[in-house]
């Protein structure tokens, strides 16, 4: 393990916001964790624990410790006939995840292909998309507590798993380091039943002509990720946080009454809320395709935030300020945002 100084961020944040930081440290391998966690910088140091910079904001330079967790390997810990537990380590990119699981003939985690997330953040954020979410298929997550100094395992039902949400948002906020998180899967050919209930899926498998009791677990991903192509910008030659903002959730009343006013807007039942599609909202706002000069909604999905003209970070919070006044003007929604401001 080796602490860098003085190191220039922009190719660490997705946005690529400019920004510095006084100390930098890349973490292998989870014994570096704790070698990091003895030293003076670590102790008297404010730091920030970098995922995969796919949704943070840099404001500025930082007189910080930034600590970039790239430890990667998979395992399968347990294979029955039915049920299949990998162990995946935090660094590890949560598509090529799922994808090496299709590989292998692993089911569950297919609907929430091409989503650009670590497994780190996939634990953090409950990613969600297409009627999945992380949390269906996480079995147990391995953290360092980092005031006991000491391994800890939590199940799925300690969690606190909630839409977009966890224990790790709100209870351990500051106080762990996620090591690898461990995931229950599917044997896909003991008759697997896909998720298709998402309108878009089931749309595009009736545009292709498909059957889905002889689809192959590839072929969905493809379906998938072709899918979310079509909606979102290529993550290695646009800068952009992608879902710039939570899709927002209100109560059934609320819900009865603003349907009534916007019959157009789309609702989905989330445990006992619903769910509105923050994407919706802005474009009835008339931001698609908008911009301040330097930030842009993308031009075929209005959550989308994209960096267009080597954009500031006060640039992008100008310009997602102005995004929520309008939608809590019009529809009185507020709106929460997904990526996060480092400051």
């Amino acid at each position: 393990m080796k602490i860098l100084e003085n190191i220039d961020l922009l190719k660490y944040n997705t946005f690529q916001v400019p920004s510095t930081t006084k100390y930098f440290v890349w973490i292998e391998n989870p014994d570096e964790i704790f070698e990091l966690i003895k030293t003076d910088i670590f102790k008297n140091q404010k730091k920030y624990f970098l995922w995969n910079g796919a949704n943070t904001i840099f404001t500025g330079d930082f007189d910080w410790l930034i600590v970039k967790i790239n430890i990667k390997w998979k395992e399968i810990v347990e294979n029955n006939w039915n049920e299949i537990l990998v162990k995946v380590w935090a660094g590890e990119t949560w598509n090529d995840f799922v994808n090496r699981c299709a590989d292998n003939d692993f089911a569950g985690a297919e609907n929430l292909a091409y989503i650009p997330s670590s497994i780190w953040a996939t634990a953090v954020q409950n990613i969600w998309a297409y009627g999945s979410e992380a949390k269906d298929i996480i079995y147990e997550v391995e953290w360092v507590n980092l005031k006991t100094q000491k391994i800890e395992i939590l199940k799925n039902n300690k969690c606190n798993f909630a839409y977009r949400d966890s224990i790790f948002k709100h209870g351990l906020k500051d106080n762990f380091v996620i090591t690898s998180v461990t995931c229950k899967l599917k044997n896909f050919k003991n008759w697997y039943k896909f998720n298709c209930e998402y309108e878009w899926i089931t749309k595009k498998i009736w545009e292709l002509w498909l059957n889905t009791d002889n689809m192959t677990l590839k072929k969905f991903i493809s379906i998938i990720t072709e899918i979310r192509q079509n909606k979102l910008p290529d993550w290695g030659k646009v800068w952009t946080v992608w879902s710039f903002f939570k899709n927002p959730v209100i109560s059934d009343k609320d819900w009865e009454s603003l349907s009534w006013k916007y019959p157009e807007l789309k609702g989905f039942s989330v445990e006992w809320w619903i769910k509105l599609s923050a994407w919706q909202l802005i474009d009835l706002c008339g931001f698609r395709w908008k911009s301040n000069w330097k930030v842009w909604t993308y031009q075929t999905h209005a959550l989308i935030l994209v960096n267009e003209w080597w954009a500031k970070w006060k640039d992008v919070l100008d310009f997602s300020q102005e995004i929520q006044k309008a939608v809590k003007s019009k529809f009185w929604v507020d709106l929460e945002p997904e990526a996060i401001f480092v400051d």
